[in-house]
């Protein structure tokens, strides 16, 4: 581990150029957050919602089909008001408002009860669900720590009461780290992948406690009850199971792996999928010499240079000794063979890091790496700016959120915001990107949730007079997409224009712009809908700008 390093305002530190100080970028502004538990002006009421701290985020999503972001929080440490699940979304511009909340009255209301959150669609019926993962009451039959709740699509939200419910088998759920929802062995029933530790040691009597990953799907309804099917269970690499689970492909051998960290020393654990309902362990790597070291949702693989072979993100939270890390995985072509020798140490920050997502919300059509940055209460963006992803000279890091004014110490929690969970995209549909980001302080006069939104000015046309020397349309980003992609163009001349999708069979699917438009950079997104506000399905798309003068066609796939 690298050493210990600070500067006045911001905790930063690179491996290979000794201390510097990151640009604070001015063209992000916060435009929305939710209230404070206790209002801060006398004639404000204090926020209800989320109970507790929001440990869990997921998004963005668009569950009506209207244009505007939604997004799920899941609530952590609430006590006797209990954890609870809430969906938000998007209204208006710079607005958001809470749609549907549950709380969990009948399960733990223990100080220290966890949840975890994710969305899926495990039934196959088009109507997303959200999945819960709570913690339990150790001992207390009956208490099922899987709870599923279906999109209703006559009154446009999700249902008052479970859909379905789960003990999972086990006696309890202790600590609910972390669940995820994806398709992984091609028999297009999506998965729920569990990482959770059942029960402490000390009050499950003659047994002990254990951690373990669970991977299982839906197997069948009947009398409106879920019957599930198993897949894999592995109680043996998983001591204390951590708050991470990820998934890739990081060898490009076609086989999906899974990522899950362990609670101590930054344990990675690599899973593959090798058939249908067939997981196979293939390696362990211990990244950090602290015991109490971990992860949140802190892992990506992605191909950031676009050159057909993946590569791996992480951040480390770090400790009140140690330092949080960024780390660049170099390639393999075996995940098995992966060890410490192939994370490439980016950067360290002391106040630790909760979560990467990657995104684009400056419209600029580069790739950007976001990291919470949780005691310094900050989010960072690395920006890649080409060339080798391994380097660092690869990427520009920018400060895109900072609070700093963590200096009343009558504030519970010193006042702060410690960033924890976030997601870029388009929330209030009003073309300028955006990123969500959750705080898990327990500061009572201090929001929770927060939208930053860029400005829309880039770095190439900041004056907004430049004129491009061609017509360009560049490549959709991100491609491929799920839900929203954007597209970037140039006009070197004003005139008429249009922009459309199409299937592969040629048909229109949608039109984005048609009519007269000024010279300059334009930006437009696309949320996967038809002209009649109707989901399209999955599959390869064109999009083709037609101008007096040429027509540019390009594909992409929409991945649902």
């Amino acid at each position: 581990m690298k050493g210990f390093c600070s500067t006045v305002f911001v905790f930063l530190c690179f491996a290979s150029s000794g201390t510097l100080a990151s640009d604070i970028d001015s063209s992000f502004s916060v435009k929305w957050h939710n209230g404070s538990w206790v209002p801060v002006l006398p004639d404000t009421v204090g926020e209800l919602f989320p109970a507790g701290p929001p440990w869990n985020m997921v998004g963005p999503y668009d569950f009506d089909n209207d244009g505007y972001g939604d997004f799920v929080v899941a609530s952590s440490y609430a006590g006797q008001y209990c954890n609870g699940v809430y969906h938000y979304e998007a209204t208006d511009d710079n607005s958001i408002d809470v749609q549907w909340v549950y709380t969990f009255y009948d399960l733990s209301c223990t100080f220290d009860a966890y949840s975890s959150v994710a969305v899926g669609d495990i039934d196959g019926d088009n109507n997303p669900e959200i999945l819960s993962l709570v913690d339990t009451s150790p001992g207390v039959s009956g208490q099922k720590g899987l709870q599923v709740f279906e999109w209703d699509p006559d009154s446009s939200s999700f249902l008052s009461s479970p859909t379905y419910t789960w003990d999972m088998g086990l006696d309890s759920v202790w600590e609910a780290a972390q669940i995820l929802v994806a398709e992984l062995d091609g028999d297009d029933k999506q998965e729920i992948i569990v990482s959770v530790m059942d029960g402490p040691w000390s009050e499950i009597a003659d047994q002990g406690g254990s951690s373990r990953l669970m991977i299982f799907e839906l197997e069948n309804i009947i009398d409106d009850s879920a019957v599930f099917n198993i897949e894999y269970v592995d109680d043996v690499w998983t001591n204390w199971s951590g708050y991470n689970i990820s998934m890739g492909d990081l060898d490009n051998d076609g086989l999906t792996e899974i990522y899950i960290i362990a609670y101590d020393y930054y344990h990675i654990i690599i899973y593959e999928n090798t058939g249908e309902d067939t997981y196979q362990y293939q390696n362990d790597i211990y990244l950090s010499s602290d015991p109490y070291e971990r992860g949140n949702q802190s892992i990506i693989i992605t191909d950031i240079d676009n050159n057909g072979s993946n590569e791996l993100f992480a951040v480390t939270s770090g400790t009140a000794t140690s330092p949080g890390s960024f780390y660049v995985v170099q390639g393999t072509d075996d995940v098995s063979t992966l060890s410490l020798q192939n994370f490439n140490l980016f950067a360290s920050y002391s106040g630790g890091l909760r979560q990467i997502n990657m995104g684009d919300a400056d419209g600029d059509g580069k790739p950007n790496l976001y990291l919470a940055g949780h005691n310094n209460e900050a989010v960072y963006d690395w920006e890649f700016i080409g060339g080798n992803p391994h380097s660092l000279e690869s990427y520009s890091e920018r400060i895109i959120y900072l609070d700093g004014s963590a200096d009343n110490s009558n504030y519970d929690d010193n006042g702060w915001i410690r960033v924890a969970k976030l997601f870029p995209g388009d929330i209030d549909n009003d073309g300028y990107g955006d990123i969500i980001f959750s705080s898990a302080s327990f500061a009572l006069y201090k929001p929770t949730i927060f939208m930053i939104e860029h400005d829309g000015t880039l770095e190439t046309d900041k004056s907004n007079y430049i004129i491009p020397d061609h017509i360009t349309i560049s490549q959709n980003y991100p491609n491929p997409f799920n839900p929203k992609t954007q597209f970037r163009y140039e006009l070197n001349e004003p005139g008429q224009i249009s922009l459309k999708i199409y299937d592969i069979m040629g048909r229109q699917v949608y039109t984005l712009y048609d009519g007269l438009q000024q010279a300059g950079i334009h930006k437009v997104f696309w949320g996967g809908i038809d002209q009649n506000n109707r989901s399209v399905s999955s599959g390869i798309y064109f999009y083709q700008l037609q101008t007096k003068s040429l027509s540019k066609t390009r594909k992409m796939v929409l991945n649902r």
